[in-house]
């Protein structure tokens, strides 16, 4: 079962800054949680993202799984060090805190199993897994389906999902049941007043007609 884990405000800790921490530091890049990285070795990559204040760096020797002990509000730990037994170590502990655990070396012992993500804008993802059988399998056909999205995906897909996001904000008060809800996000997608908008970029425009249709869908319902 592929899942979205939601990281939005949480602190990850990833435990290693050699290629694997690398691989897996700019699949958080995006996700707007707090990222920790704790490595013995700096390298260009992760002092160029502390000088842009992307992520806190602590430069350290990891010895044993202790160095959790200094942490008490993670949500996440990824342990990417190059000694698998370590790796172990820092899972079983980090599992002990009830924190979800991910070992680069041994998807067998995680809490889940990293997709190969094709991210479009920020906006959407698509996942590739075979849930851990190969990764290589799944960064080769994630390649080839990126090709074809790309081209499927357009650019008013994108801002209509940025629309949708806005109008659910708006229209959570508005509407006391989820169905009501449904209904008026799909008209957005149907009104061709909104569509024309985001077609010609007019993104603040397509926001105040959005408030507009809302508030004579409230209206309506209050009759």
């Amino acid at each position: 079962m592929i899942v979205d884990l939601n990281l939005d405000r949480k602190h990850v800790l990833v435990l290693g800054g050699g290629k694997e921490g690398a691989r897996k530091i700019r699949g958080l890049l995006d996700q707007n949680c707090k990222i920790t990285v704790m490595c013995s070795r700096l390298n260009r990559y992760l002092s160029q993202l502390r000088e842009q204040g992307r992520i806190e760096l602590v430069k350290t020797k990891i010895k044993d799984a202790s160095v959790l002990d200094n942490y008490n509000n993670l949500f996440l730990v990824l342990a990417a060090t190059n000694d698998k037994v370590l790796n172990r170590m820092l899972v079983e502990k980090a599992r002990s805190m009830r924190l979800f655990v991910y070992a680069v070396d041994d998807p067998a012992i995680s809490d889940f199993s990293y997709a190969s993500i094709i991210n479009i804008e920020g906006v959407m993802q698509v996942a590739i897994s075979t849930s851990g059988k190969s990764p290589i399998m799944s960064r080769r056909v994630r390649i080839k389906a990126e090709r074809v999205l790309r081209r499927v995906i357009k650019k008013t897909d994108i801002e209509n999902t940025k629309l949708q996001e806005f109008a659910r904000a708006a229209a959570k008060s508005t509407f006391k049941t989820v169905e009501q809800r449904k209904k008026f996000l799909y008209s957005l997608i149907e009104n061709s007043r909104i569509q024309n908008l985001i077609k010609e970029h007019k993104t603040e425009d397509a926001k105040s007609t959005t408030l507009e249709l809302l508030r004579e869908w409230e209206r309506k319902n209050n009759r």
